[in-house]
């Protein structure tokens, strides 16, 4: 009787399972959806906030670039340290019709992305297992503004370090 419940209990487990898509479910999801979800991020866009615990001042560019392979995001930050300013520049590439791209940034790094979409936005994973690794969020919010949210790993889980709403500035 044992033997009869817990080969139910495994056979529903695995029906109840999410299915993994195939290779060509991966790649067609994106490429159709990217597409138009990129359309509403092109554009120059600016936000006043705090980053990295300072007042800051950010802008935000996404284009199509490199013959149409990759969306590309440049992205700014000038922050005010009690009257001395400093700014971070990065940009990002996102394969067109693809779940990868890359970051690099005035901090000098260089990261690998593992991008998901949903329908109103993207997150990237960036970094390796076992360096330094974040997370970037951007949303489309119902108003037309996107929110854009950072977290960087630590060793007690996701900290929070950047969170700034952008309007449209073209």
């Amino acid at each position: 009787m044992r033997f009869i419940f817990y080969l139910t209990a495994i056979a529903l487990t695995a029906l109840s399972a999410p299915r993994a898509a195939t290779a060509s479910e991966e790649k067609a999801a994106p490429a159709a959806h990217q597409s138009t979800l990129m359309a509403k991020f092109a554009g120059t866009w600016k936000a006043e906030g705090t980053s990295f615990g300072l007042p800051s001042k950010s802008t935000m560019t996404w284009s199509r670039d490199l013959a149409g392979k990759f969306y590309r995001a440049e992205y700014r930050i000038d922050m005010d340290n009690k009257g001395k300013a400093s700014n971070f520049t990065g940009h990002g590439y996102y394969r067109a019709g693809g779940n990868d791209g890359f970051w690099a940034d005035t901090s000098g790094d260089l990261h690998p992305l593992v991008i998901s979409y949903t329908e109103n936005g993207l997150t990237a994973i960036w970094g390796k297992a076992g360096g330094k690794q974040g997370r970037s969020s951007y949303i489309m919010q119902a108003d037309g503004r996107i929110e854009v949210i950072d977290w960087i790993l630590r060793d007690e889980g996701w900290r929070e370090f950047n969170r700034t709403l952008f309007s449209r500035a073209n």
